[in-house]
């Protein structure tokens, strides 16, 4: 089944979207110091973000990377549509995810909201909606998956064993699996193995600081091997989880807890995906301007749910 909607190719070429993202990306805020110190308005925010401040839900944030995401998908080509739907499908798993909790305490309003904005086809949409409650929805999601592989079955099962955290849990997982092992673009391809090693990297250090035993869910496909990282685990060294981690980062984490482990791993994906930008085919220069679209969502939300935070702390916290 398709998941993602089908667009009518109109023959646009690659160049066509590149020279628009260009232009678009010089919007993109580069410098915070005005937004930390309380200068900066709203008319100081992109044009395509100017009406974040009414909503400043993690759900209305979500809302506004998605409109920014379809604009992108809209104006792509079959053949850029085809490399980046893995990547638009891995984002369509968050709007699922915030649907399913809209589900549960039946909130259509919220739900409707976030579906007109998402890039699940219409077939997919209705599907969602035709669930009577959260257990008939959860199937539903799981059907849907299922019909796009079958690596997603027993989705449910996590969601009746630890309710819908563990179930996004795994079927993050799941996906990531899935991504790394089918034939995707080099570029999309090195994106989801550097995540897999950013999510087992903070798995690890959450295990050690907290000292969480049991099984732990690492995902498989990343350069880092699993073995390495449960052998980590078993030896609960977090001075060499730390070491691990700035190994792949490049970044010292001065202060170890899980904000600044987790800067430091969206960090070098920033550098990252900025370095490879430069590629010729233009898939990197895309991935990168929706990552730093992604990145700047994020900036924007830990400003606003900083308010009354000390403006140093939240400096820290905010990816450049």
């Amino acid at each position: 089944m398709q998941l993602l909607q089908e667009i009518e190719d109109r023959g646009f070429p690659a160049e066509y979207l590149l020279s628009r993202i260009r232009g678009r990306r010089v919007s993109l805020i580069s410098d915070w110091e005005p937004f930390l110190m309380g200068i900066a308005t709203t008319e100081s925010l992109p044009l395509h973000y100017r009406d974040f401040a009414p909503d400043t839900s993690p759900q209305g944030e979500w809302r506004h990377l998605l409109r920014e995401f379809r604009w992108v998908y809209f104006q792509m080509n079959n053949k850029l549509r085809n490399i980046f739907s893995p990547f638009f499908l891995y984002a369509e798993l968050r709007t699922i995810f915030f649907f399913l909790r809209y589900r549960a305490t039946n909130e259509q309003a919220k739900w409707e909201q976030l579906l007109s904005v998402s890039l699940l086809s219409q077939r997919s949409k209705m599907r969602l909606k035709r669930g009577e409650d959260i257990h008939d929805a959860v199937r539903i999601v799981e059907e849907l998956l299922v019909s796009f592989s079958s690596l997603f079955r027993g989705t449910g099962e996590p969601f009746i064993k630890e309710g819908l955290r563990g179930m996004e849990r795994w079927l993050t997982n799941r996906y990531l699996e899935h991504a790394v092992t089918v034939r995707n673009h080099p570029v999309i391809k090195r994106f989801f193995v550097r995540t897999i090693d950013s999510r087992n990297l903070l798995t690890l250090y959450k295990r050690l600081r907290w000292d969480l035993k049991g099984e732990v869910d690492f995902v498989r496909g990343g350069s880092i091997s699993v073995r390495k990282l449960r052998a980590a685990d078993e030896k609960g060294d977090m001075f060499n989880a730390l070491r691990m981690i700035q190994a792949f980062t490049g970044v010292a984490v001065q202060i170890p807890d899980a904000t600044s482990v987790e800067k430091a791993l969206y960090t070098a994906m920033t550098r990252t995906l900025r370095r490879e930008g430069r590629e010729p085919s233009g898939v990197a220069l895309i991935l990168d301007y929706l990552w730093r679209c992604s990145m700047e969502i994020r900036n924007l939300g830990v400003l606003i749910h900083g308010e009354g935070i000390d403006r140093d702390i939240l400096r820290t916290e905010l990816i450049v």
